[in-house]
């Protein structure tokens, strides 16, 4: 093996079979393949459970095959770069989890890849278990478990669906299974005659011997004719042989001592045990159903020499069989020379010959097939733990109900880490390591000595540095990806000779820094705590400090933010595996990751969209640091041109981002409004929550709380307005802290309230109990463009808005007639604007609610209809489900996982059920 993977096959044509190797069978139909066809060479795949491992060419334990995602990573990149063809067994995925669930998942990543992919069945993971119990009496399914059974019928279903859509070559192992497989080709399973071959004579003992030796006994019917031939045994008659727990290699010699072989009485056909016991000259008994034996003779031209019984009729067949052994031992002896005929391997390897002499440009199936199931991949990144982001969660869920398969990839955070199903969205938060955080000149100097020294005595510290050399080298493939997209979107650009030069000299430099590095190097492991970020706040000087950073080198994204270098070295690679049609950005921090997965894909042939949704106005967000504000700034600045369409939260960001980046279209606007809250919602309201009286006026903020909200403003106007009551929404901080000592300061605390957050979806429920809503921003880039989800929420509540004079939201009010507008900062203003809506304050409550189109307009679903339009301009078409009535109303946020739906074995329960109760 080439580190720990397969050795690399040296022929035109390399297969890859696996990962089941049910009865040794994958590893058996290599060998006939490749001695039926000579420039192909082949690797038998398995994970190893620990029971009944048969050999194979490579393997792995079960617990890498299912929970290590270095090996899983490593195999698929292995394969796909070594193989042209794989033959997936049993619809099982052969890199474990990597893609999805089943092997389904990983046929579109190996067609893209221009492998030529073909499908084999074993048994089980097609015999749909109420079909199979309708048509055969003694089915071994209404004796199970219901769980059991369930999932059976769910996962056979599937893959049934996945064999007779697939158009490409299609196998079944054993020939009944062409009952649920009806477009399979029959390739029979393999046994070696030679190895099972016996001189032994048939019925030769004192007592006849009898072996049966299940694989899975449930499945085999053992619990049925155990005791009949236990019985046989008590009274003389036979010898009873039941065989558990033998190791593969030994079961030549228990059968070549036996006389008489049991099978199986349930399924109705035959395998690799029977196959066995036919080599060794045996007389074989089971169960076979009339139509797959006529199938076997049609096929073959042969009798299937498989004495047929039931639980029924066994005694007496093994009775008969004593009694005139001229018979069986006829019966016998026609065994060997039918399973060298369709068993031997010859017939399978015909079969799969058809298979492995398709090329890529012969093969029926499109390099972009894939099952129905497999919905267009839309993935939408946020720069936090996705939980908490209610935007992006309404979004996901609002395009999950369009039929695409959306994922949302976030940061890990307190809320949330790992992978979960909301509903249909699936949100993954994968741990990040710290490869590149502490790196850089700073880190060079404080290290001198160790940068001096010329090997690396940790692990860390060659991490640490191959990390930069990883970033540099994905970004260099990236700028190659981005020309190859630009030429797709814009046509040809020509390069300048020095660009080619210096681009030649980077890749050469970095080999020659790679080579360094892997001669220092000892190891590769790491872990690094994450840097702090220091909140600021606002002012003049931090104006001024941002106009400065935004100029300097040291204001550049990739000084300030090295564990973006972290995110893209562990969400890059996640982003390449995905067959992603949309990555829909939220906010500037992931931006760049999106961009580079999208000009790699590129380099591989594949188109990937971005959105990029800006939610602030990157140069005016307050209270962060302003270097790190610069950062942001050049973060967006370098890639949202990639972007192939921007939206953004109201329409004066939009004309200022189209006029920053000059743009070529105006940014679509998608406010920030409420959900439809949940037809059996019960909310406790914010009145009643702070025990309030009716007639109390009572003022509501909502929403995160800083210095730069205003709310101090509010707090400061409580003493001119008496009586009045103030409830700020919000999580405690340090600010929600100095707002309520101030409130103690000037003798209101008793009117101020902080009140607990709810789910997003409620929210209007919950405030609709107050009078007024507030948004006291105080004047900041950001803020005087902005439409915030508050202000939303107050319209959806029925509540007259008091706003300052942020320009965006205090034309709104002006214009329809909402509420009040004071100057913001002023605390008399403030007072002024309460005591007016105060006085007017059922009218403009009652012009709310009287007016459905305005609470359309700031609602989610109105805002729901502009992402529809704009991911239909995107992606061309949307699935039939996206224009839908109810497509653009979401209900919840974070809903439990999707209910499955009902399978056809509760109904055959459900009919089996009431045939039971006629007949009592």
């Amino acid at each position: 093996m080439d580190d720990g993977m397969p050795v690399r096959l040296d022929a035109s044509v390399r297969l890859l079979v696996g990962p089941a190797n049910f009865a040794g069978q994958g590893t058996r139909w290599a060998r006939a393949l490749e001695e039926r066809v000579p420039a192909t060479k082949a690797t038998s795949f398995a994970f190893f459970k620990g029971v009944l491992d048969y050999p194979v060419d490579y393997g792995v334990p079960a617990r890498t095959y299912r929970r290590n995602p270095r090996w899983r990573l490593n195999f698929y990149n292995h394969v796909v770069r070594s193989y042209t063809h794989v033959l997936l067994e049993a619809a099982r995925p052969i890199f474990g989890p990597l893609h999805g669930p089943d092997g389904s998942f990983e046929i579109p990543h190996l067609l893209t890849k221009g492998l030529q992919v073909g499908l084999i069945a074993h048994g089980s993971d097609v015999r749909i278990p109420s079909l199979h119990a309708e048509t055969e009496p003694w089915s071994p399914f209404p004796d199970l478990d219901d769980e059991t059974v369930e999932l059976l019928e769910r996962n056979s279903t599937r893959a049934v669906e996945l064999f007779t859509s697939y158009p490409g070559r299609v196998y079944v192992s054993t020939p009944d299974l062409l009952d649920y497989v009806p477009n399979a080709v029959w390739c029979p399973v393999i046994v070696d005659v030679e190895a099972w071959r016996s001189d032994a004579p048939v019925l030769a003992h004192g007592k006849p011997v009898v072996a049966h030796a299940p694989s899975k006994s449930a499945m085999k019917g053992s619990e049925l004719i155990d005791p009949i031939m236990e019985s046989l045994a008590e009274r003389g008659l036979i010898t009873y042989r039941r065989v558990e727990g033998v190791d593969p290699a030994d079961m030549p010699a228990v059968y070549r001592d036996a006389d008489i072989v049991l099978d199986q009485f349930r399924i109705g056909s035959y395998g690799v045990a029977a196959c066995e016991a036919m080599a060794a000259g045996r007389i074989v008994v089971g169960h076979i159903a009339q139509h797959v034996r006529d199938r076997v003779a049609a096929e073959t031209g042969l009798d299937l020499p498989i004495v047929d019984a039931t639980p029924d009729t066994v005694e007496q067949v093994v009775l008969d069989l004593i009694a005139h052994p001229e018979r069986g031992r006829e019966i016998a002896a026609r065994g060997p020379d039918f399973v060298e005929m369709v068993h031997d391997g010859s017939w399978s390897a015909d079969a799969l010959a058809a298979f492995v002499e398709q090329s890529s440009q012969s093969s029926p199936v499109p390099v972009d097939w894939k099952p129905s199931w497999i919905r267009p991949k839309v993935v939408m990144m946020a720069g936090n733990d996705i939980v908490v982001d209610a935007r992006v969660l309404k979004y996901a869920q609002t395009v999950a109900n369009w039929d695409l398969d959306v994922t949302c990839i976030g940061i890990p955070g307190r809320r949330f880490r790992g992978l979960r199903y909301f509903g249909k969205v699936q949100v993954l938060c994968p741990i990040i390591p710290s490869k590149v955080l502490l790196t850089g000149w700073r880190k060079r100097l404080a290290n001198l000595k160790t940068n001096l020294r010329p090997w690396f005595r940790t692990e860390a510290e060659y991490t640490l540095a191959y990390g930069r050399w990883q970033y540099a080298s994905r970004e260099l493939r990236g700028d190659r990806g981005r020309d190859r997209r630009d030429q797709e979107r814009t046509g040809p650009a020509k390069r300048s000779l020095l660009d080619r030069l210096q681009r030649a000299m980077r890749w050469r430099l970095l080999r020659v820094h790679r080579a360094v590095l892997q001669a220092r190097a000892y190891s590769f492991r790491r872990t690094r705590p994450a840097a702090d970020i220091t909140d600021l706040g606002i002012g003049k000087r931090r104006e001024r400090l941002l106009a400065l950073y935004r100029y300097l080198p040291s204001g550049r994204w990739r000084r300030v933010m090295p564990e973006l270098v972290d995110q893209e070295l562990t969400l890059g690679p996640l982003l390449d595996r995905l067959l992603i049609e949309v990555i829909h950005v939220h906010d500037v921090f992931m931006l760049g990751i999106a961009a580079r997965a999208a000009h790699r894909a590129a380099l591989d042939g594949r188109t990937i969209k971005i959105i990029y949704d800006a939610h602030e106005y990157i140069p005016g967000v307050p209270v962060v640091a302003p270097r790190r504000v610069a950062a942001y700034s050049d973060l967006e600045r370098e890639f949202i041109r990639d972007a192939d369409r921007v939206i953004t939260v109201s329409e004066p960001l939009a004309q200022w981002l189209k006029r920053d980046h000059k743009l070529a279209e105006l940014p679509d606007v998608v406010l920030n409004a409420p959900v439809s809250p949940p037809e059996d919602a019960e909310v406790v309201g914010l009145r009643e929550q702070l025990r309030l009286p009716e007639n109390v006026p009572l003022l509501v903020y909502g929403g995160g709380v800083n210095r730069a909200r205003g709310v101090g403003t509010a707090v400061e106007a409580l003493t001119h307005l008496p009586g009045v009551h103030l409830a700020i929404v919000a999580r405690a901080n340090s600010v929600t802290a100095e707002l309520q000592a101030r409130a103690a300061e000037l003798g209101v605390a008793d009117r101020v309230h902080l009140a607990p957050f709810v789910a997003a979806e409620v929210v209007p429920l919950y405030l609709r109990s107050a009078t007024i809503g507030l948004s006291p921003l105080l004047h900041a880039p950001n803020h005087d463009i902005a439409v915030t989800n508050k202000f939303c929420e107050y319209i959806a509540a029925g509540l007259p808005i008091i706003t300052s004079d942020t320009p965006a939201q205090a034309d709104l009010v002006k214009e329809l007639d909402l509420g009040a507008v004071y100057p913001a900062g002023d605390v008399d203003g403030l007072v002024r604007a309460v005591q007016t809506v105060l006085a007017d304050r059922d009218r403009i409550a009652q012009r709310i609610a009287d007016d459905p189109e305005l609470q359309h307009r700031f609602s989610w679903a109105a805002q729901a209809e502009v992402l529809r339009s704009v991911y239909a301009d995107v992606m061309g078409t949307l699935p039939d489900a996206a224009w839908a009535p109810g497509a653009t109303v979401v209900r919840k946020l974070l809903p439990g996982p999707p209910e499955l739906p009902e399978t056809r074995w509760q109904a055959f329960r459900e009919k089996m059920a009431k045939s039971t109760s006629l007949l009592v």
